[in-house]
């Protein structure tokens, strides 16, 4: 037992060894949140407690797999029988256990997403209800949080009628044709395995079942319990209703999954929910970090302390550090922006002890710049969580068209976009068109032109027609424009963005909108830069980038030994890196633009992307923004060694450059060097304090110090008689000009 015990700090062992009623664990990133649940579980063991009797549950199979592996490592043969598993794993063990008992036929089918949104299109042709402004995909997605919310189709159908939203009650209808075919067929959706296990434990007809589970399980254990949402939580109330000896773990300030169903409240209100008995919920915080450099810290503190909603706790870590290590770096544009991320990863490959670079961003948009500057300087990278970006359906889809319209003759090409956006064009006719051009040695090209003379129906002459009208009018048009002018008029002449304002899923329509946006972008870029001027020009210019070579994974050069992945902030959580390059930090990006109800800059005329329709289609909540806030808070807290934080002065949208603001959150972060870090008065000391007042005492490139905006850098002078005044760069990323006659600066001697 000891020897658990003496591998853990004072917090976690107090956690470990407190096994008496319910207990709520407010773990900071990098603190060892899960070792506490499996030493708690060695502890419990070690103290003759019956594996038999003891769950911890998570939310992925490798977190859970995991988990199972560190118990056994520590309690071999004892940790073997603890029942580790995911809330859906626990679900289908204990359906396919009671079956019999809770009427279910034991050879029940789960039904994954895929055949879920198959499921779901049946649904939708047997009420002729084909095309449709929402597809499959969004309706099963608002299925799924329904059942995460414990409505099932009857419940759900009244909730739409009383809402007076005549989407939701066309929801309602697909829901309850969707679950009678589920139930027909003896299936169970991802959904139903948590939802229908919660539905059969709380019925009194199976109450039996139900004390048999909460008698069995003495110890209950929750991992990353931020991310639960309402019948996980329902679910946990029934299975600790015995013995209430339930220990949850989670970090408030990593709760970045509501637009998943996840509820942070959950966490912050275990201690009432789970006050029960008279066994009252005891509080633990685990606040010593084994990850991050204390400065790096300092930094995630500063951030983090403007979410109101939040448990108070502080991180710290044992880990020197300095300044130094957090770089704030203002760039003139994205372009910018991604050289000097690469050019400073050129840098770091010559140290010896940074292994591991994370280049983090708000929007998977925001990887193509990142993509092709990281190509061009020979750096190899991976990309977590996502296609590259020249993978990405619409891009993939925009490019099919420009090739088609360059050589009818590339066959998958035309066969990717003769039916994008949908025309009626079904698999039967293309296939038969196939048939018919092997049948007379033609391509399918010269066989669509001369549909005329095919068997097809009427219907289905009529639909090639309008494809072969509409490849017509881009043709005519296609030397007539620059690149980029002519992808927004393939935009907007094809549909495609019609297309995209159907689909009822906010954050895809806006994500596939913003990649649009950085294919215009590198059009116009090519244009601007190479000379570029025609289509043929821009696909051969692009055609690196597309070929199976260079995807979601680039080799680079040998040369360099850094290992560099590219993710979007949500992606990078769980995860570490010696070097964290945060990049985009500007309003309107970090945080999001529709969190703040507006973007910064205004589109013109046809091709606007972005319409006020979308804001009213987001509904917006005081804690949108303290989510971005934990997003970037995530973002900080990944980095071990060295802190970037890059932002722009301007920014292309669509092709057209704006200025940029910086974000809150840096303005938010550079207090540090003001306000409230230690450390300040350590670097003011290498400062001589003699107020500076002539500016040949100065040059550009030096650091001064000013008694309220800290330390910056110089770059420009000018001199006027009696008035010599600088332009000082600071910390915080803005720019400010400075009378020496009246400001306060002091010579900073130590380059940051």
């Amino acid at each position: 037992m000891k020897q658990f015990l003496d591998q853990l700090n004072e917090q976690q062992r107090a956690a470990v060894t407190y096994i008496d009623g319910p207990m709520v664990i407010f773990a900071g990133a990098g603190t060892g949140k899960t070792r506490v649940i499996t030493y708690r579980i060695a502890y419990l063991l070690s103290l003759g407690v019956n594996p038999y009797n003891i769950l911890a549950v998570t939310f992925t199979n490798k977190a859970a797999e995991e988990m199972k592996n560190r118990i056994i490592e520590l309690v071999p043969q004892k940790g073997e029988s603890v029942w580790v598993s995911t809330f859906h794993s626990f679900c289908t063990r204990l359906l396919y256990t009671e079956a019999e008992k809770f009427g279910l036929k034991k050879n029940f089918t789960i039904y994954d997403e895929t055949d879920s949104v198959k499921l779901i299109k049946e649904c939708l042709k047997e009420m002729s209800l084909i095309d449709t402004r929402i597809s499959p995909a969004d309706i099963y997605d608002i299925i799924s949080r329904a059942k995460d919310n414990m409505l099932d189709p009857e419940s759900y159908k009244i909730n739409s009628i009383v809402s007076h939203q005549p989407y939701r009650e066309f929801i309602a209808e697909i829901y309850l044709r969707y679950q009678d075919k589920l139930d027909k067929m003896n299936a169970l959706d991802f959904g139903d395995l948590i939802c229908k296990t919660v539905q059969f434990l709380k019925d009194d007809r199976f109450e039996d079942v139900k004390n048999k589970y909460a008698e069995r399980f003495k110890y209950i254990h929750v991992d990353e319990y931020q991310d639960v949402n309402y019948a996980q939580v329902v679910l946990l109330k029934l299975l600790a209703s015995k013995h209430h000896n339930v220990c949850v773990v989670g970090d408030d300030d990593q709760a970045i999954y509501s637009w998943r169903g996840c509820d942070v409240n959950y966490l912050l209100n275990f201690k009432k929910d789970f006050s029960a008995n008279g066994k009252q919920v005891k509080e633990f915080k685990l606040e010593q970090n084994y990850r991050s450099k204390k400065s790096i810290l300092e930094v995630a503190n500063v951030l983090i302390r403007h979410n109101k909603h939040r448990a108070d706790k502080k991180l710290y870590s044992d880990i020197k550090g300095s300044l130094e290590d957090i770089r704030i770096k203002q760039l003139q544009n994205e372009y910018d922006e991604a050289q000097y991320v690469a050019e400073e990863i050129l840098k770091l490959n010559k140290c010896e002890n940074i292994k591991k670079v994370g280049i983090l961003y708000r929007t998977n948009s925001q990887s193509r710049i990142f993509e092709e500057i990281l190509r061009e300087y020979k750096i190899p990278y991976k990309i977590v969580g996502t296609f590259s970006f020249y993978e990405r359906q619409e891009i993939k889809d925009i490019v099919a068209y420009l090739r088609i319209l360059v050589n009818p003759e590339d066959t998958i090409s035309l066969k990717r976009v003769i039916n994008v956006p949908a025309r009626n064009i079904g698999e039967t006719t293309i296939l038969y068109l196939e048939t018919l051009a092997k049948e007379n040695k033609a391509s399918l090209w010269e066989q669509i032109v001369k549909i005329d003379s095919t068997d097809l129906s009427l219907r289905a002459k009529n639909a090639v027609w309008k494809f072969l009208s509409l490849y017509d009018v881009l043709k005519r048009y296609k030397d007539t424009m620059y690149p980029s002018e002519f992808i927004m008029f393939i935009i907007e002449k094809t549909g495609y963005l019609h297309m995209i304002e159907d689909m009822n899923k906010f954050e895809n329509k806006i994500e596939k909108k913003q990649n649009l946006e950085q294919l215009v972008n590198l059009a116009r870029e090519y244009e601007s830069r190479d000379g570029i001027t025609t289509v043929e020009d821009f696909l051969n210019k692009i055609s690196l980038f597309t070929s199976a070579d260079t995807q979601d994974n680039y080799k680079g050069s040998n040369d360099i030994s850094v290992d560099v992945s590219l993710m979007t902030l949500h992606a990078a959580k769980g995860l570490e890196f010696d070097v964290v390059f945060l990049t985009g930090l500007e309003e309107g990006i970090l945080p999001i633009w529709y969190v703040i109800k507006e973007r910064p800059f205004l589109y013109k005329d046809r091709y606007k992307l972005f319409t006020s329709s979308d804001n009213l289609e987001f509904n917006y909540k005081v804690s949108d923004i303290e989510e971005e806030r934990r997003l970037c808070y995530v973002g900080v807290t990944r980095a071990r060694k060295i802190l970037y934080l890059t932002h722009t002065f301007r920014r292309s949208y669509f092709g057209i450059e704006y200025e940029c603001v910086p974000s809150r959150f840096l303005d938010e972060i550079t207090k540090i060097y003001t306000e409230h870090s230690n450390e300040v008065s350590d670097f003011y000391a290498y400062s001589s304090f003699e107020k500076i007042t002539n500016a040949n005492e100065l040059k550009v490139g030096e650091y001064v110090v000013h008694e309220k905006f800290g330390i910056g850098e110089i770059v420009e002078i000018e001199r006027e008689p009696n008035n010599d005044k600088v332009i000082v760069l600071f910390r915080d990323g803005k720019q400010r000009k400075l009378s020496l006659q009246y400001a306060k600066l002091a010579r900073f001697e130590k380059k940051l």
